[in-house]
């Protein structure tokens, strides 16, 4: 929880936030409630950045956050903006670099098919139909949540709508997941997490995921179910591997942050069918 971390104040490590927490002030509230009600000066500068996180939080400035806590602890923002305010995104690819141009399109290729999952809402973006569409809609959210996104996804896309195409903050799972002790590719991460996969998709790779794409861009869309059922439950296993990761930190370092009740939300299933029906009309 934001409110309890005082990790991005200035002059704040690692011992004096412990120390915060070990006096009894548990948050920003009670950091502020030090100061003395009859002092007029000048607030000091851990009270003024105090202040003014309070402000961040409020407008959902999630960036913010993100450059002071950096890629390191930026997982603590999880419980704030796991509320809608985050998109988990997966993308899938020809298996051409992602500068490779598309001779059929006479666009950037690589990317493919591209999944969104919000907690719940789903939506499937495919080349050549409404991938366009996706900065536009990612403008909505104030998170990207990836695994291994700031190697694969981002630059892939990046390539394809500029480097400014999402002006939020990125969340990668790979650094709180290895942080977890969970190591290797993500679908190895899920099993260490307790997280399972659908039994028509459980064996499939990304490899899997280049040949379906090959084979429905020949004509045989039947091919395309398959794929767009294994990107989304890409997306949708990111926020539980989010969850599953922050619940595990809280617990391995003592921090007084609540934990994630659940890891994933019912009505997930029924949403991913809807966006499967939707990407296959």
């Amino acid at each position: 929880m934001l409110t309890r971390t005082f990790l991005h104040l200035p002059g704040v490590g690692p011992k004096r936030e412990r120390r915060y927490w070990g006096d009894g002030v548990l948050s920003w509230d009670d950091l502020l409630a030090d100061r003395d009600l009859f002092d007029t000066g000048p607030a000091a500068p851990l009270e003024a950045a105090v202040t003014e996180s309070r402000a961040k939080l409020a407008a959902r400035e999630a960036r913010w956050f993100e450059g002071r806590l950096g890629g390191t602890h930026f997982w603590r923002a999880a419980r704030d903006f796991d509320d809608g305010a985050i998109a988990y995104l997966d993308i899938e690819t020809d298996g051409s670099a992602g500068d490779r141009l598309d001779d059929r399109s006479n666009t950037v290729g690589g990317a493919t098919v591209v999944g969104v999952w919000d907690g719940e809402t789903a939506r499937v973006f495919l080349r050549d139909r409404d991938l366009e569409e996706l900065p536009a809609y990612l403008a909505r959210y104030q998170v990207l949540c990836t695994y291994n996104g700031k190697s694969f996804d981002l630059p892939y896309l990046e390539r394809r709508f500029g480097a400014g195409f999402f002006a939020g903050a990125h969340l990668d799972l790979r650094t709180p997941s290895h942080a977890a002790g969970w190591t290797g590719g993500l679908k190895k991460i899920e099993g260490q997490a307790g997280i399972v996969r659908p039994e028509p998709i459980r064996r499939m790779t990304g490899y899997d995921a280049v040949k379906l794409w090959g084979a429905y861009r020949s004509g045989r869309r039947e091919a395309l179910e398959p794929l767009v059922r294994y990107n989304l439950a890409d997306t949708v296993n990111l926020q539980a591997l989010l969850r599953a990761a922050y619940n595990a930190l809280v617990s391995h370092e003592e921090l007084p942050f609540r934990r994630f009740d659940v890891l994933q939300e019912e009505g997930t299933d029924e949403a991913l069918e809807r966006a499967v029906k939707a990407a296959l009309a």
